[in-house]
């Protein structure tokens, strides 16, 4: 048996690993799907379903040899699994024979996902419960080795949390990181063999190691250019760079750069898409000529920026968060690009748009929001009544906020309809006028505090006055771009939608699934009826659900005397009230800071420190926490705990009483609180179903594996039911409210039990 200090080391590099592998994958396979919020929530379950059937396996077929010599082939396996399933991620699209730039599909999506997550889940499950036999060889199998697994665990992952937001993002491409954790296991497992006999088993191990190593140290740059390469299906890869906000991918096509932000296209720098910037600069602006301060928000260069420094403006604002966007557009030499930025009315602020428009006291002529469809929390936010309301506090008297979303001037699908009529709405509820233009491809809208005029002949006036030159925009075009019909005909489309509709916000973002029904649309016409069959369920109908669903359970409890089935279904909720917990942490994260691609190791850290700090307390404390009413006191006080959290958390953004940078680690604060919550149950249900009747009673290893299954079931069930029924149907705050009182109903229970 190896020295205790080699277990412990071993079980807290499967927590460093787990967070590790699963940050990047989570960021790749969101890169390839050109991800979102439901993307996310089948990547996260994907792979805690697949932890909860590790875990249960091994639980319940592992009769044969010594946990010391099972678990160093389970990292090895680990270890092997992960660059192959990040070889499998990035070569999906040319395995799936999907052409370049087409996105997709939703049964593509969960076909890859389980394909590339599945096996390496498995492994890492499968080891939570060997770590369990590990630790239990030496000692008592009681609740402290399921407190110590779980808080060594935890301590893994958030030193890994920390390392990968911090240090290897930093410093190594996805697949060197992804080597540097295969060598990590193995060496993990040659220690766990350091009093292994068999000479040829720990020989095959250290030279496992010894590969695993030179293929980290030698071949990882030339393995990660040749899987971006199929990843991005042969095209001229010109750039490729990580930042701490998002992947910056730069392809050539003959004197054409397209510049992909996270998998989607961001920039065409010397494009020829002149109808698109010169209907969006010159429509807005012939109506305003005499603008002087103008903001950008969203994608700027590659045209926006240059047809706007053709009217006598004396100031251009650039708003980008990402500095290494910015560089990577200079570094193309492209004149046209370089001569836009370098201009000296030009100026650049990497920050976040809304955070800059909530400091800053410039006002301006015109803000132009160039942001694309919301089919994620990041763009929708640039789309919602409170982002808005924080545009028009920035503009001067008169000034103007040009947007746009999907349009068509030949026929106006459902999802078209609604997602322009969400938008509309929202827009209207802040500004007093708003100017409507319909076009092929998109509808430009045009927001003021006064009612504004486009008349096509004062327009061609204006152009003419201010020698301006464009390829397109001329009398006619302006004539013909104008007619009062086109607007009519879009108007009557969308009139009955309009009344439906909801008003788009920061917590209830109706945009986003009006964006993501429009996005799948084009594969599947059942996506965006589910959405909005689930909008239309009420936060009535999830409340009247939840109280005929307890008192249900409480009548079947009472008449089977079922305590240890209650136990098992708090692990099932704990699980499901953290995930989703999480999840919404995560969305409003994204809803406040836009750039959650950043903090997602931070927040999954944050998480499991709570989880550690919960393990180490109910370690210290088990025989006075294992009670039944004790149980249902933790049931009811920590989550109303968390709930407070967030709410506090949404209202000091709301009215700024932190900075930005000291507001981000509240939402870590939350992420922690939930964690807790599993930290101290875990060893305190497996420690009060070792006291019960429980058949299992006599073989705790498969307690800790149907718990540990429990809990990770749960948690699948939050990643997918919060962002697609929870969400939609109640919206954020009302969300966390019908999770807290799942856990009170559940503590009512549980009281109701311990009292006969």
């Amino acid at each position: 048996m190896p020295p205790r200090k080699f277990v412990l080391l071993a079980i807290a590099a499967k927590g460093f690993s787990s967070v590790v592998i699963q940050t990047i994958f989570i960021r790749e396979l969101l890169i390839v799907f050109y991800g979102n919020e439901l993307t996310f929530g089948i990547i996260l379950a994907t792979w805690l379903l697949s932890g909860a059937v590790g875990a249960t396996l091994v639980a319940n077929s592992f009769k044969g040899p010594s946990p010391f010599k099972v678990a160093p082939f389970l990292q090895l396996f680990l270890s092997a699994a992960a660059p192959l399933s990040l070889v499998l991620i990035r070569g999906s699209k040319t395995l799936l024979r999907i052409p370049f730039g087409e996105a997709f599909a939703l049964d593509h999506i969960m076909l890859i996902t389980v394909a590339a997550l599945a096996f390496t889940a498995m492994a890492d499950g499968a080891l939570f419960n060997i770590g369990f036999r590990l630790l239990s060889v030496a000692g008592r199998e009681d609740g402290r080795s399921v407190a110590k697994i779980y808080l060594w665990e935890s301590i893994g992952m958030i030193i890994g949390g920390i390392a990968f937001t911090f240090i290897l993002l930093s410093f190594f491409n996805s697949f060197a990181m992804i080597l540097l954790i295969s060598a990590l296991n193995i060496l993990c497992a040659n220690l766990l063999l350091s009093k292994e006999k068999n000479r040829i088993l720990r020989a095959f191990f250290a030279g496992s190691f010894i590969l695993a190593s030179a293929a980290f140290c030698f071949l990882s740059p030339e393995l990660n250019d040749t899987t971006l390469r199929l990843q991005w299906q042969g095209k001229d890869i010109v750039i490729n760079k990580t930042s701490v906000y998002g992947n910056i991918a730069v392809l050539r096509n003959l004197n054409q750069y397209t510049i992909y932000y996270n998998g989607i296209p961001s920039a065409t720098i010397s494009s020829q898409d002149t109808y698109f910037t010169e209907d969006f600069i010159h429509l807005p602006l012939l109506s305003k000529p005499q603008s002087k301060n103008i903001l950008f928000i969203g994608s700027g260069p590659g045209g926006l920026i240059r047809e706007a420094l053709k009217y006598p403006i004396k100031k251009a604002v650039y708003v980008d968060i990402d500095p290494v966007f910015i560089e990577v557009v200079r570094s193309l030499q492209d004149p046209a690009a370089k001569k836009e930025l370098s201009d000296p009315r030009v100026r650049i602020d990497n920050t976040d748009g809304r955070s800059f428009l909530k400091k800053t006291q410039e006002k301006f002529d015109a803000v132009f929001i160039n942001c694309g469809l919301p089919t994620s929390l990041a763009i929708n936010r640039y789309y919602t009544k409170e982002f808005f309301e924080e545009i028009r506090g920035v503009l001067a008297d008169g000034g103007i906020a040009v947007f746009k979303t999907w349009g068509s001037l030949a026929y106006l699908t459902g999802e078209l309809r609604r997602i322009n009529a969400v938008i509309l709405k929202t827009a209207k509820y802040v500004f007093p006028d708003i100017r409507i233009i319909p076009g092929d491809g998109f509808n430009m809208f045009i927001g003021s505090g006064r009612p504004q005029d486009f008349n096509p002949y004062i327009m061609a006036a204006n152009a003419k006055h201010y020698n301006i030159h464009t390829y397109l925009v001329n009398p006619v075009y302006l004539k013909l771009r104008l007619q009062q019909p086109y607007l009519d005909w879009f108007s009557n489309n969308i009139a009955d939608d309009l009344k439906k509709t909801d008003i788009n916000e920061d917590l209830r973002p109706a945009g986003l699934y009006e964006g993501l029904g429009l996005y799948y649309s084009q594969f599947s016409k059942r996506i965006p009826a589910l959405f909005g069959g689930f909008k239309k369920i009420g936060i009535n109908a999830i409340f009247l659900n939840v109280l005929a669903f307890f008192s249900a359970w409480r009548l079947i409890a009472r008449r089977r005397k079922a305590n240890t089935m209650s136990l098992y279904f708090t692990m099932l909720t704990t699980g499901f009230y953290g995930m989703a917990m999480q999840i919404i942490t995560l969305f409003l994260f994204q809803s406040f800071f836009g750039y959650l691609f950043q903090w997602l190791a931070i927040m999954t850290a944050s998480f499991m420190a709570g989880a550690s700090l919960g393990a180490f307390y109910a370690n210290s404390k088990l025989e006075r926490l294992c009670s039944m009413k004790r149980l249902a006191a933790l049931e009811a006080v920590l989550p109303a705990v968390t709930t407070v959290l967030a709410m506090a958390a949404i209202a000091v953004f709301k009215y700024g009483v932190l900075p930005p940078y000291a507001a981000k680690w509240l939402f870590s604060l939350i992420s922690l609180s939930a964690g807790l919550l599993a930290g101290i149950q875990l060893p305190v249900l497996f420690g009060l179903t070792l006291k019960s009747t429980n058949p299992w009673r006599k073989e705790p290893h498969k307690i800790a594996g149907f718990y540990y299954c429990m809990d990770l079931s749960g948690a699948c069930m939050g990643a997918l039911f919060t962002p697609l029924l929870l969400i939609p149907s109640c919206g954020i705050v009302a969300a966390m409210l019908i999770l807290c009182l799942i856990k009170l109903m559940n503590a009512l229970h549980i009281f109701l039990l311990a009292r006969g």
